[in-house]
């Protein structure tokens, strides 16, 4: 049974996406700040007060793996995440399909087998209350990420999944493709 586009329940639904994306993609952007803020005052202070802050470069890559999973979700929920379908695309019709179920329905198995390690890894960490070298950060926040990232992956990957085996979704992957293909033939010159 598909919503319709015009639907109050589709209404609702996008409504609730928006809401529900809004929080990662704030917190996407706080951290490209903090990775702005922590860059530009350790170069004033290595420049101008030849004193650098000795935890930055540390910090930075701790703020960084925090993004990449946070956006990994956003990536994933917006289905634009890298895919080796080279293949695939040249397929016909039914085993296209095909590939794309078996396709989606490993990537949820995996991100289901990093959940599962990565909790493991965090309960290690906070258990043993590590911290880093420079920033004594405690070792669970960016393991922890990992944890988060690849949860709530999960969690898009199973709801897009059920999107588009219900018909909700429509056929993404060919609006995907035919948009890729305006974009180049746009910067080819060509309308």
């Amino acid at each position: 049974m598909s919503v319709e586009s015009g639907s109050p329940d589709e209404a609702r639904r996008r409504r609730l996406e928006r809401i529900a994306f809004a929080t990662p993609r704030f917190i996407c952007g706080v951290l490209v700040l903090a990775v702005v803020a922590i860059s530009g005052a350790n170069v004033v202070a290595r420049y101008v007060f030849l004193s650098p802050f000795f935890w930055a470069e540390e910090a930075l890559t701790y703020v960084m793996i925090c993004f990449i999973y946070i956006a990994a979700i956003l990536v994933t929920w917006d289905g634009r995440h890298l895919r080796m379908d080279i293949l695939s695309q040249y397929l016909p019709r039914p085993w296209k399909e095909i590939v794309n179920f078996v396709s989606t329905v490993l990537f949820i198995v995996v991100c289901a087998f990093v959940v599962v390690q990565s909790f493991k890894v965090t309960m290690v960490q906070i258990e043993f209350g590590k911290r880093s070298v420079a920033a004594e950060i405690p070792m669970m926040i960016p393991h922890s990420m990992v944890l988060i990232g690849f949860f709530f992956m999960l969690v898009a990957a199973v709801v897009r999944f059920r999107a588009n085996v219900t018909g909700e979704l429509g056929d993404e992957r060919d609006d995907i493709e035919r948009s890729g293909d305006e974009g180049r033939r746009l910067g080819d010159g060509g309308v």
